[in-house]
C-alpha cells in the first residue's frame, strides 16, 4: 500500500496516498476544483488549464490534474487571482462555443454553462467564431455536433482506453476539431457504439439520439440497476421521466457499457411487448383473460399428470431471468408437479465448464474478475470472449498499456491480435490441441515446482494426453509455441486465463485450467465469460436436471426432453425461444410440433410462441426486481424500476399450482443461503471451499480436414445477441445486419467464384439455409463464419452444440446461377 501524504488545501489538512494528484487529493475532502480535460479513469492531459491552483513558495499557477501531492504542500484551490485566470480560459472557450443553451440538449449539466455561472461569466469577452460543422446524426445512437465541442480529448481518450480508437485530433490551431479516420462515419470507421464518449463529454457536443427532446436533465430520475444481456450484468443508472426509460447512464462518467447496456434498452418497454395472454383456438392465437389461460393451463397440465404422471411434463427457463424467478420456476416443477423435468438453455452454452470448473475454483470468489484481467502481466485470451462479454476487451487494452503480455488463441483476427505478443492462430476445433501442446512446453520448462505438479491428482492421464497431442497440426508452429511458453512457464507473474464457456469446447475450457494448474494459478486466474446474463444463476439455483433427493435421477435435460424418443407430452417455456436459438433448431421445432400441450412464457411472440397453444406474457428484470449472479461471482442486486402491468412470474407459479390443486400454501419466494437457494440442497454448484488442484481430463481427438473443406463456426457479433426476439425491439436492430451473413475468407470467396452480396445456399448434415456472402480479410482459408446463436446459424449445427466447428457445403443459389 502506498504511503500517506499529508498536506493543506484551502486550510484544511488531508491526508492521502502517494501520487495523488492535487485535483484527485481536493475531491477526496469535498473541495470541487473545476476542470474540463481531466475525467476521473481516463488518463491526465493537463490541456484545459482550468483546475489551476496556488501552491505555498511555487510561482506561477499549478495544474492541479497533474501536479502530484507532496508532504507539507499548502494549496488554495479559489483566490481572485485564480478565478480570474479561469475566466480567462473559459471566455477563450465561449469565443468558438455558439451560445445555444435554450435548446441544447445538456442544458442543466453542462460543466462549460456550470463553471461560466460559477465564476459569473454573464457575456463573452472575445468575439463568437461559429465552427459552422454540420450537426452529424449518420447513426442510431450518437448526435455529433462539434460546433459544441471544446477541444477537452476526453471522447478521445475514452475510446482509445476501452473503445475502437477511431477518434483523434485533426488539423491544426483554430481548425483543430475531433474526427475519425477521413472523416469516415462512426459505422464504417469502425465504431462499437459503445458511447463511452457520450458519457465523458462536458458539453453538448456529444448526446445520445434517443434522448432527444424528452426533457432536461433535472427532470430525470435515476434508479440503480444492471444491463438485462451478458453475463457482466454491468452496473447502470436507468434515467426516467414519467415511466419512459429516456436514456442509461454510469455511476462515474468514463465507466464502460457497450452498445447493448448504453442503447439496446428499447425492448423493455417496447410496444409490441406481451401484455394479454394468447390461447390457440381454431389453430389461431387469440386474445384471451389472465383467469382463462392460467384455468387451461392448469387444467392441461393436470391431465397430463394424472394420466401419464409428472414426468411427462417438463419446464425449461431462459439464462436470462432473475435468480428468484429461477427458483420458483424450479420449486414448482419439482417439489410441486413431482418431476425432474425442468432444465436450462445454458445446458447449451458451457454449463458443462461451469459445472466441472465451478468445482475445481471452489467457490465463485475464486474466479478472476475484469480488475484482475486488468492488473495481470500475463494474459491468454481464448476466442471471441471479447465479443461475447463486451467489458473484458477494456480491462485487457489497459493490462496492454500497463505492459502485461497477451497471448491470443483465436481463428479470426480481431481486437486482441492488436495487442498481442503471441498470436496462436489455431484452426477452428484444435484449440485444445494448441493448449496440450503449450502445455508440455511450459512443463518441460518448470525447475524444482515439476515436484510439486507431479503430485496433483490425474497427473499420469495429463501427461498421456500431453503426448498423444504432441505434433497434431492445428495451424500453430512450434516456434509460437516455444515463444508462448516461454511468457506463461513465468510462474512469478500474475497470469489470467480469458475464456467464454459459450464459445469455446469443453476439451478448450479443461485445457486452459490444466495449463493454469501447471503454474501454480487457481485462484483469481480464470475468468469464464458467458453471453447470457444469469447463467451462473440458474444453474446455482437448482434449475437444470439434475440429482434431487426426493425425486432421485429421473430429470431429463433439455437435450433429452427435446430428442425425438422422449416421453415428455407436455412443455413448460420460460424465457427461452428454443426453435430460434438452440442448435439443430430444425429437429427442436419438429420435436415441440408433436407436444400435446405447449406452453410459452415470454416478453414477446417468439418463433416457439407462435407454435404454442397457450402464450403468457413475461415481466423483465426491471419489473420484478431481483438478483443475478455475474461472471465475476457477484451478486447483483435490482430494483424494482417501473411497475408491472402485468402478473409477475412467482404469482403466475402459485395461481397455477392452485389451479392444479397442488399445495395451495406454497410459497415460492426465494431465500439466498450462503448463494445458494435453499432447498436447492443437492445442487451446491460448488463442492469445496478453496480451489481443489487437479487435472481434468482431455479429448484429443479432432476430426480431420481436407483441403478445399468449409468450417462453419458461429461468431459472436459485435451488436446482435443471443436474445435475437430483444434485439429485434430496440435500435440495436439498425446495426445486426452488419454482422448478418455467410463471411468467407477472400481466398474461399474467390475460389468458389463468389462475390460480396452473392446469394448462396449452405448445407450441413444437420440443416440447410440460404443466405448472402460477406467476405471478410479478418478469416483464414477453410473458415465459414455466422452469427452466433441466430436461427439461420443454428439450423446448421448438431443438437446440443452451439459453438461448432461443423462442415458445410456452400453454392450458388438457383437465382443467381
Amino acid at each position: 500500500m502506498a504511503d500517506s501524504v499529508t498536506l493543506t488545501i484551502d486550510g484544511r489538512e488531508v491526508s492521502v496516498p502517494e501520487g495523488t494528484t492535487i485535483l484527485q487529493a481536493a475531491a477526496a475532502a469535498g473541495i470541487a476544483i473545476p476542470h474540463l480535460c481531466y475525467c476521473p479513469g481516463l488518463k491526465g492531459t493537463g490541456a484545459c488549464r482550468l483546475c489551476v491552483v496556488e501552491i505555498e513558495n511555487v510561482r506561477g499557477l499549478v495544474v492541479s490534474c497533474m501536479r502530484k501531492v507532496s508532504p507539507g504542500m499548502v494549496v488554495r484551490t479559489s483566490t481572485e487571482q485564480i478565478r480570474e485566470a479561469r475566466r480567462f480560459v473559459l471566455e477563450l472557450l465561449f469565443s468558438r462555443h455558439p451560445g445555444l443553451c435554450l435548446s441544447c440538449e445538456k442544458s442543466g449539466a453542462c460543466k462549460l454553462q456550470q463553471y461560466a455561472y460559477e465564476l459569473g461569466i454573464e457575456h463573452p469577452s472575445f468575439p463568437v467564431r461559429d465552427p459552422g460543422y454540420p450537426v452529424d446524426e449518420d447513426n442510431p445512437f450518437i448526435i455529433r455536433n462539434y460546433n459544441l465541442c471544446i477541444l477537452c480529448g476526453r471522447c478521445v481518450r475514452v475510446c482509445r482506453t476501452q473503445g475502437s480508437d477511431i477518434l483523434d485530433f485533426m488539423r491544426r490551431g483554430i481548425e483543430t476539431k475531433v474526427a475519425t479516420p477521413l472523416e469516415k462515419p462512426l459505422l464504417e470507421a469502425g465504431c462499437d457504439f459503445c458511447g463511452s464518449c457520450v458519457g465523458v463529454c462536458p458539453t453538448g457536443a456529444l448526446i445520445e439520439k434517443q434522448r432527444r427532446g424528452k426533457g432536461r436533465e433535472w427532470e430525470f430520475s435515476k434508479v440503480e440497476s444492471y444491463c438485462g444481456y451478458c453475463g457482466s450484468a454491468c452496473h447502470l443508472y436507468l434515467n426516467l421521466k414519467r415511466d419512459e426509460i429516456v436514456k442509461v447512464s454510469t455511476e462515474a462518467p468514463a465507466d464502460y457499457l457497450c452498445v447493448r447496456g448504453r442503447f439496446g434498452y428499447g425492448y423493455l418497454t417496447s410496444e409490441a411487448r406481451l401484455t394479454t395472454p394468447l390461447i390457440r383456438r381454431n389453430g389461431e392465437l387469440a386474445e384471451a383473460d389472465w383467469a382463462e389461460a392460467l384455468g387451461l393451463v392448469g387444467a392441461r397440465i393436470r391431465e397430463l399428470r394424472e394420466k401419464h404422471g409428472p414426468d411427462a411434463i417438463g419446464g425449461i427457463v431462459g439464462g436470462t431471468v432473475t435468480n428468484e424467478v429461477a427458483f420458483a420456476f424450479y420449486k414448482f416443477f419439482r417439489e410441486g408437479l413431482g418431476t425432474a423435468n425442468v432444465d436450462s438453455g445454458v445446458r447449451f452454452t458451457g454449463l458443462a465448464v461451469l459445472q466441472q470448473l465451478g468445482r475445481m475454483v471452489g467457490s465463485p470468489e475464486a474466479y478472476a474478475s475484469l480488475a484482475d484481467i486488468e492488473n495481470a502481466k500475463v494474459i491468454l485470451v481464448i476466442g471471441d470472449v471479447w465479443r461475447r462479454v463486451p467489458a473484458v476487451w477494456g480491462q485487457i487494452k489497459r493490462a496492454a498499456d500497463n505492459k502485461a503480455r497477451i497471448i491470443y488463441l483465436g481463428f479470426y483476427e480481431g481486437r486482441p491480435t492488436r495487442v498481442a505478443k503471441v498470436w496462436l492462430r489455431a484452426f477452428p476445433g484444435t484449440e485444445h490441441l494448441v493448449l496440450q501442446q503449450l502445455a508440455g512446453a511450459v512443463l518441460a520448462r518448470l525447475g524444482e515446482e515439476r515436484r510439486k505438479i507431479e503430485a496433483l491428482p490425474n497427473f499420469g492421464a495429463f501427461t498421456a494426453g500431453l503426448a498423444a497431442a504432441e505434433g497434431r497440426p492445428t495451424g500453430v508452429s512450434p516456434e509460437e509455441i516455444a515463444t508462448a511458453a516461454e511468457i506463461w512457464a513465468e510462474t512469478g507473474q500474475k497470469g489470467v486465463v480469458v475464456l467464454a464457456v459459450d464459445g469455446v469446447t469443453e476439451d478448450t475450457a479443461y485445457a486452459a485450467w490444466n495449463l493454469n494448474l501447471l503454474t501454480g494459478r487457481t485462484a483469481k486466474a480464470l475468468f469464464l465469460g458467458h453471453s447470457l446474463l444469469n447463467a451462473h444463476g440458474v444453474w446455482r439455483m437448482g434449475a437444470l436436471a439434475a440429482k434431487n433427493s426426493a425425486i432421485e435421477e429421473r430429470g431429463l435435460t433439455t437435450a433429452a426432453m427435446l430428442a425425438a424418443g422422449s416421453p415428455l407430452r407436455g412443455l413448460y417455456v420460460l424465457g427461452e425461444d428454443p426453435v430460434a436459438s438452440f442448435p439443430g433448431c430444425g429437429m427442436v421445432r419438429d420435436r415441440l410440433a408433436r407436444l400435446e400441450f405447449l406452453v410459452v412464457q415470454d416478453l414477446f411472440l417468439t418463433e416457439t410462441a407462435r407454435m404454442a397453444d397457450v402464450v403468457l406474457p413475461l415481466a423483465t428484470h426491471i419489473e420484478t426486481g431481483g438478483t443475478v449472479w455475474n461472471v465475476e461471482g457477484k451478486l447483483r442486486q435490482g430494483k424494482q424500476v417501473l411497475p408491472a402491468k402485468i402478473p409477475l412470474p412467482v404469482q403466475v407459479f402459485a395461481e397455477l399450482a392452485s389451479k392444479i390443486a397442488l399445495d395451495s400454501g406454497y410459497d415460492f419466494d426465494v431465500q439466498l443461503t450462503g448463494g445458494t437457494a435453499a432447498g436447492a440442497d443437492d445442487w451446491k454448484g460448488y463442492s469445496c471451499s478453496t480451489p481443489c488442484p487437479e487435472f481434468l481430463p482431455v479429448t484429443v481427438a479432432v476430426e480431420e480436414r481436407q483441403e478445399g473443406e468449409l468450417w462453419l463456426v458461429p461468431l459472436a457479433s459485435r451488436f446482435g445477441f443471443y436474445d435475437h426476439s430483444r434485439v429485434a425491439h430496440t435500435n440495436l436492430r439498425y446495426l445486426s445486419f452488419r454482422d448478418d451473413g455467410i463471411a468467407l475468407s477472400p481466398a474461399d470467396a474467390g475460389r468458389l467464384q463468389l462475390a460480396e452480396g452473392t446469394r448462396v445456399n449452405i448445407t450441413s448434415v444437420y440443416g440447410a439455409t440460404t443466405g448472402v456472402v460477406r467476405i471478410d480479410a479478418a478469416l483464414m482459408p477453410g473458415v465459414v463464419t455466422m452469427p452466433a446463436f441466430a436461427a439461420q446459424t443454428n439450423v446448421l449445427l448438431a443438437p446440443g452444440v452451439a459453438c461448432g466447428p461443423v462442415k458445410v457445403e456452400i453454392r450458388k443459389s438457383q437465382e443467381e446461377a
